[in-house]
């Protein structure tokens, strides 16, 4: 099956105001939590009413009969064809879920992240084996007050971003497209996220593109009033106060639009919409639920951070430790290559969780504003 299922397309029209819903989902479901939705057959034996001796216990009023509505305990669970349930999610769910997705298609997660961060991994070690760290390791053998900053470390991480960002761009599309199925329990080989993903893979970068400029708009003119207060005549004063009136507003202002945007690539991958449209829908589904969006992201980053440290820190103290009896530049270089190999496990990892994360969490808005879940139940029983 190459084509999503029919509910991820985006409502038609604009949703008026109804509870939060589009016309055609403002009604409540027919029969209301009493009845079983179509598909799930008749309740088990004695379900219907209470069990024998419920109706009245000792010391209670003779009128209660036990809990309202035709279900004895409430209403069904909500079924789970894939990855998580549908319906609205927990944050232990969402985060779960995306967890679930990297087990269950460990090839199109896990071996596209893994291929990424190899070749990242490779080009950093290249520049490992060019770079020269007699500077930092004159830095440790300084008993005078030298700084060991180990800055030819910082360098070498520098030209695999070249491969990174661009892959980045991939990865995001990819892993959107996984969860896509995932959600329904559906197969999701790499030939059929390639499929998937080929036609919008354009676009995707497009969208990118536009996205981190409208992100970092307020930063980079921020940039600009400096670089004119400075060339002025201002000098560090001018440039201080800009930082100091303009700075704060604009940073909060990324961050704003930085979640405000955060669910465009879902919508243009999965609702095959263009960049500005793209662009308006996540606006869309994020609005009267900022906060919470902005919380599970940096929730998801926060996960992804402390994986990280779980790898890198280690081997890093080890190798600082080794480092303190008087390291040759070729022993700098040997510690930076561990570093990189193991940051590159690191990436391997966290990539598809964070954006495994941010694919569900499209998901979770659409069942929560537009009543996706409803489109997905009926789509899991056909």
């Amino acid at each position: 099956m190459s084509e999503p299922p029919a509910g991820w397309s985006s409502p038609s029209g604009e949703p008026e105001p109804s509870n939060g819903l589009p016309d055609h989902l403002a009604a409540p479901v027919p029969g209301g939590y009493g009845t079983p939705p179509p598909g799930y057959g008749a309740p088990p034996p004695g379900w219907g009413t209470p069990p024998p001796g419920y109706g009245t216990p000792p010391g209670y009023p003779p009128q209660y009969a036990g809990p309202p509505g035709g279900w004895y305990g409430g209403p069904p669970p909500a079924p789970q064809p894939g990855v998580i349930p549908l319906r609205p999610l927990t944050v232990g769910e969402l985060l779960d879920g995306a967890v679930k997705v990297i087990r269950r298609y460990p090839k199109p997660t896990l071996g596209l992240s893994a291929a990424v961060a190899l070749v990242t991994t490779l080009i950093n070690l290249v520049a490992v084996a060019f770079l020269d760290f007699s500077a930092d390791a004159a830095a440790f053998n300084d008993d005078t007050g030298g700084d060991p900053t180990l800055s030819s470390l910082n360098v070498a991480s520098l030209p695999g971003l070249v491969v990174a960002v661009p892959a980045g761009i991939f990865m995001t599309g990819a892993l959107v497209a996984v969860v896509g199925r995932a959600v329904l329990g559906q197969e999701a080989t790499l030939a059929e996220v390639w499929a998937q993903l080929r036609p919008r893979l354009g676009r995707l970068v497009g969208l990118t593109v536009v996205t981190w400029l409208l992100v970092l708009g307020p930063l980079l003119l921020v940039g600009l009033v400096a670089a004119l207060a400075w060339g002025a005549g201002g000098g560090d004063v001018g440039v201080g106060l800009t930082l100091l009136l303009l700075g704060l507003p604009a940073l909060a202002a990324t961050v704003y639009l930085y979640v405000r945007l955060a669910l465009a690539p879902a919508v243009l991958v999965l609702e095959k919409a263009g960049v500005r449209t793209s662009l308006r829908r996540s606006g869309a589904l994020v609005r009267g639920s900022w906060w919470r969006v902005f919380g599970l992201l940096a929730l998801a980053q926060v996960v992804g951070y402390v994986v990280s440290q779980v790898l890198v820190t280690p081997v890093a103290i080890v190798g600082m430790f080794t480092l303190l009896d008087n390291p040759t530049d070729t022993d700098l270089a040997g510690f930076a290559a561990v570093l990189q190999v193991v940051s590159g496990l690191a990436d391997t990892l966290i990539t598809p969780f964070v954006a495994g994360v941010g694919a569900l969490l499209y998901v979770d808005r659409r069942m929560r504003a537009e009543a996706l879940d409803l489109t997905l139940q009926a789509a899991a029983r056909t």
